[in-house]
């Protein structure tokens, strides 16, 4: 088992019809890392809390939240899930429509950093980024990061 693997597990990743707001994405990003005590509900209730102060700070581009808060707020492991949306989301109204969201929970400033070059290098790739969109099952967005973070 790779390293990412450990980091995302296919059980963590998903594919959803549409949310209502930012709000639901945040809590349908969140819900598999709490179910499985990665974190509590205490880092979900951090993310709201740093997203009505700063704003989605998380949203990086077009397509792409990367949904995280602070180590300290409610963390118990480093883990990864992937929700990948048909419909888009916006976190404000004049932000980028996001369909991909990734929730990540890291417990120290580096064992999370393969999940981080996995998203750099299939968001740096248009090619990539449709295939995450166009997945049509979870194995296929779990196997296309695994891919991705082996890459240099």
């Amino acid at each position: 088992m790779t390293s990412m693997e450990k980091l995302l597990q296919e059980k963590n990743c998903y594919l959803r019809d549409r949310v209502q707001d930012w709000k639901e994405a945040v809590h349908i990003a969140c819900e598999p890392l709490i179910e499985q005590n990665y974190c509590t509900t205490a880092y979900e209730a951090a993310i709201y809390e740093i997203t009505e102060r700063l704003g989605p700070y998380y949203v990086l581009c077009e397509n792409l939240a990367l949904i995280h808060a602070s180590n300290q707020s409610g963390v118990n492991d480093t883990q990864m899930a992937v929700t990948v949306l048909k419909e888009p989301v916006k976190f404000k109204p004049d932000g980028y429509d996001v369909r991909v969201l990734v929730t990540l929970v890291a417990k120290d400033s580096e064992s999370h950093m393969e999940g981080i070059q996995a998203v750099s290098n299939i968001f740096s790739d248009e090619k990539k980024v449709q295939e995450i969109l166009d997945a049509t099952c979870p194995k296929e967005i779990f196997d296309l990061f695994v891919s991705n973070a082996c890459e240099k």
